[in-house]
């Protein structure tokens, strides 16, 4: 059973390779706009060392839970004072991801009526 499992693979891959439709993952040169890592912050080794320096300090690797209940850390709300002054800003708040900040946005803006 799985022999012809792995033979069907093999001969669609190989079926693609003849189409020239097999996908490459070499890394390319210039602006990665096709990743979340679009400004290059996963090889900067300037943030490598701040996080190690963090990590050695006793900074949390992980948030443990809901800011509303245990996850909140002074390195958060360090974060939102620094990102409200430099944008001039009364306040900010940062989330989890781009899906959680646009779901609380429109959860919260619009109103039954607009």
């Amino acid at each position: 059973m799985k022999e012809a499992i792995l033979a069907r693979y093999d001969a669609t891959l190989r079926g693609l390779g003849r189409k020239d439709r097999l996908r490459t993952l070499a890394p390319r040169a210039g602006l990665d706009f096709s990743s979340n890592d679009y400004i290059g912050l996963a090889a900067s080794k300037r943030l490598g060392d701040a996080v190690s320096t963090a990590i050695a300090r006793g900074t949390p690797v992980g948030a443990t839970g809901s800011r509303l209940l245990r996850g909140n850390a002074p390195e958060h709300e360090q974060l939102e004072a620094d990102a409200a002054a430099f944008f001039g800003a009364e306040r900010a708040l940062f989330f989890g991801s781009g899906y959680i900040a646009n779901f609380a946005l429109l959860t919260a803006l619009p109103q039954k009526g607009d």
